[in-house]
């Protein structure tokens, strides 16, 4: 007898503290959902899907005389328009900031550099190939989309594509003349790595 009633009392917390977890785990979960009762969305491509059907029905509860678009902002050239039909957020705080805008512009420089940064990232690609052909291709595009070039990135991969082509002395000789002249690239650790260390 004594020994049944030492076992009811963890029984009896346990039946008491079942309940209690399990409605503050219920409690937590309700939490986790937006206000309408939908779980938020896990990346900012389903919040752009999500959000669209909430703006077409935000246009047409509007008045017909008002625009969805929000105002160019003052003394900007550049239309505020993105490339990918997207709303530009105006910077004021009267301006639209609901649903899935642009912060700025997306103007022609934007469009530049990030092709300029695909270049970079398809270079690296195929040294990382070892490939030194490819890298000889993108260098041509990349001079040709953007001749400027004022930390002459495209000299630092047509040198480093020379020693993936033909190991030996004039690459290591061309990679050795970069590597002192131009401190400040960032090509040139993998010209130290590819051409002098050879790794």
């Amino acid at each position: 007898m004594d020994g049944d009633d030492s076992v009811k009392p963890p029984r009896r917390r346990w039946l008491v503290a079942a309940p209690l977890l399990l409605g503050a785990a219920l409690c937590l979960v309700s939490r986790s959902r937006e206000p309408d009762g939908r779980r938020p969305p896990a990346s900012r491509q389903e919040a752009s899907r999500e959000e669209a059907p909430r703006e077409e029905a935000s246009r047409e509860e509007a008045p017909r005389g008002a625009s969805a678009e929000p105002p160019a902002p003052a003394g900007s050239a550049e239309p505020a328009a993105a490339v990918d039909d997207l709303p530009v957020a105006g910077p004021g705080p009267d301006d639209r900031h609901d649903g899935p805008a642009h912060p700025h512009p997306i103007t022609p420089r934007h469009l530049e550099i990030q092709h300029e940064n695909g270049l970079i990232a398809l270079l690296h690609d195929a040294m990382s190939a070892r490939n030194g052909a490819r890298m000889r291709e993108l260098v041509h595009e990349y001079r040709r989309a953007h001749p400027g070039d004022p930390s002459q990135l495209a000299d630092g991969y047509e040198v480093i594509a020379a020693c993936l082509e033909a190991p030996g002395e004039e690459s290591r000789a061309a990679a050795a003349g970069y590597y002192a002249e131009r401190r400040a690239s960032t090509v040139r650790r993998f010209v130290r790595r590819i051409c002098l260390e050879g790794s």
